[in-house]
């Protein structure tokens, strides 16, 4: 340590650290100074650093990322719910599926709710289906029941259809279709879409204020124990969804980075809209835990293919016009933006419109992204890469690779989603789980759905000519997906000036069999040199007490949670934290 060095306040030895840096990929030993990173390297220089009150800890040879950046992910509506919903995507099947929905219904009391929202398939369960009504009505007879398949389906058992008086006058939200038998009573079985389903499940789900909150932070501190420390969310709902976020930011409660974007909520001249809503909020303002990022991911509603699978989308013209005004308006104004294609179809006829708006205001410096496009084709993607044009891509094919083979076929369901081809032509990809509905929260089977191409229950096996390496996997979630929000220089890379977020995994990342990389947990994140989940690995050697601030109240946070996804843990353990403050 020279005399013009601060001593570090945290040091991290015995690492293997993943540094996403090409200057230097790996290193074994970290400080932390402040909220950034201060130096990286061998265990001797950073050691250097060290001062009479550096908390030192060796963290026992154990991997060390970048913290992960899910560029992709409806956390503020669906984190509102966490403790709410029950999550599927964990059973292996459907007998323990409906027997945990019976639990949590017991726990709860007779006559309330209980659902499930997504990610989940029929192919996950041994038995290879789905529930049916006479299922849910069977384990479930005092409680009504919502369980939504992605957003195909929805189904309600007996007390449910009585609770919403589908059979007595009871009204559904518009664009919920009602299936009904011959005699004209409810089946059980609800059609919809995104803003339908949406609307109806609001409904059902709602709670306090104060429920929303606790259940935001709740889902912020799981992200957490994954080792993720920042979100871009690219549709959010309306004024009130968002009010728990600004609660947690004014409270300084936020443990992860929130980007946001601004979705219309009009139906046609959305172009008035943003500009009515945005007319005082510029590009990228906020501060380093909750900033605006731009317009998406629906801009334009006539132009949004939904969760289409099959090719032929065709928006009308007056969509199409309207996309051009909104696109036009925002790149003059400079406003970052990403919007939804799920098909080839619905990227190209999106492209018509951006290379228009390119002829008068280049767009390769505004970080526009597509997202989705999981039957993207080379030509696309070409025509993406010419304008400047990212591209995100979530895990939607692990659980829709059957839809997508059954609409255009095995060849491109064995190609879903395009990302080695969009990698390999220089294209900007960065990786998100479009969680809660169609991904799930775990970012780590989104990276390993990367790797290994295998779509939930074996369903389709992507080709291996098109498989990405751990490195380019990881790089999508850290270092791509801080560049999508304007954050490279700052975060999504562990060396010298970047934040300190930073996540200590309990496996080897890249030597844990690819079947097992979804099972990954951080065993301790900091966001910004605060210990925001975890604390010193058992094998760590402290050499002064934990820091004031984020240890005290993260390491009760998941030390007590000791499986992924146990809402009853987290919440007890957020409270012993909050009394131990």
């Amino acid at each position: 340590m020279t005399p013009t060095q601060a001593p570090a306040d945290r040091i991290l030895v015995n690492a293997e650290v993943l540094t996403m840096d090409p200057s230097r990929p790996t290193a074994a030993a970290l400080a932390i100074r402040g909220t950034d990173i201060a130096a990286v390297g061998s265990r001797a220089d950073i050691m250097k650093l060290k001062g009479p009150r550096t908390e030192v800890i060796d963290v026992g040879g154990r991997t060390v990322v970048p913290g992960l950046i899910d560029s992709h992910i409806h956390a503020i509506r669906g984190g509102q719910s966490f403790t709410f919903e029950s999550y599927w995507y964990d059973k292996t099947t459907l007998a323990d599926a409906l027997a945990s929905l019976k639990q949590e219904a017991n726990k709860r009391g007779a006559g309330k709710w209980v659902a499930v929202t997504g990610a989940w398939h029929p192919d996950q369960f041994a038995e290879h289906r789905a529930p049916t009504v006479a299922d849910l009505t069977a384990q479930l007879p005092d409680n009504p029941a919502y369980v939504q398949y992605l957003y195909d389906y929805a189904l309600l058992n007996a007390k449910g259809i009585e609770v919403l008086g589908l059979d007595s006058g009871g009204q559904v939200p518009p664009g919920v279709t009602v299936e009904r038998d011959a005699q004209g009573k409810a089946t059980g079985k609800l059609l919809g879409g995104i803003g339908p389903f949406s609307g109806l499940f609001a409904r059902i789900g709602a709670r306090s204020a104060t429920d929303y909150r606790d259940s935001l932070r709740a889902f912020f501190s799981e992200m957490n124990h994954l080792g993720v420390t920042g979100l871009i969310d690219p549709a959010a709902g309306d004024r009130n969804a968002f009010n728990p976020l600004y609660a947690l930011w004014q409270d300084k409660a936020l443990t992860v980075r929130v980007g946001w974007r601004a979705s219309s909520f009009q139906r046609d001249n959305e172009l008035e809209w943003f500009k009515s809503t945005l007319a005082y909020i510029p590009p990228r303002s906020g501060d380093d835990m909750l900033r605006f990022v731009g317009l998406g991911e629906s801009v334009v509603a006539g132009m949004n293919d939904g969760v289409r699978q099959a090719p032929g989308f065709s928006p009308p013209q007056a969509a199409r016009d309207e996309l051009f005004k909104v696109a036009t308006w925002a790149a003059e104004n400079r406003y970052p933006l990403e919007i939804h294609a799920y098909t080839d179809d619905s990227a190209n006829r999106i492209l018509d419109e951006f290379e228009k708006v390119a002829q008068k205001t280049p767009l390769n410096d505004l970080r526009w992204t597509i997202t989705h496009i999981n039957t993207g084709t080379a030509a696309t993607l070409d025509r993406m890469r010419r304008l400047g044009i990212s591209y995100s891509v979530q895990m939607g094919p692990y659980f829709e690779a059957q839809a997508i083979k059954d609409t255009n076929g095995q060849a491109v369901a064995e190609a879903s989603p395009p990302t080695r081809l969009a990698l390999d032509k220089g294209m900007m990809v960065a990786g998100g789980t479009d969680s809660t509905r169609i991904g799930m929260i775990n970012v780590w089977r989104a990276i390993e759905y990367h790797v290994t191409g295998r779509s939930v229950g074996g369903m389709v096996q992507r080709r291996a000519d098109l498989q990405l390496s751990r490195e380019e996997a990881l790089k999508l979630y850290t270092a791509n997906a801080a560049w999508i929000s304007f954050d490279e220089q700052r975060r999504g890379s562990i060396k010298p000036g970047m934040l300190a977020d930073v996540a200590v995994l309990d496996a080897p990342y890249l030597r844990v069999p690819a079947s097992q990389i979804h099972a990954i947990r951080s065993v301790m994140t900091l966001v910004g040199g605060k210990v925001v989940s975890g604390s010193a690995p058992r094998r760590g050697v402290l050499s002064s007490g934990q820091a004031a601030g984020g240890a005290a109240t993260t390491a009760a946070t998941t030390a007590a949670r000791a499986a992924s996804g146990n809402k009853e843990v987290v919440l007890k353990a957020m409270a012993a934290a909050d009394h131990a403050h």
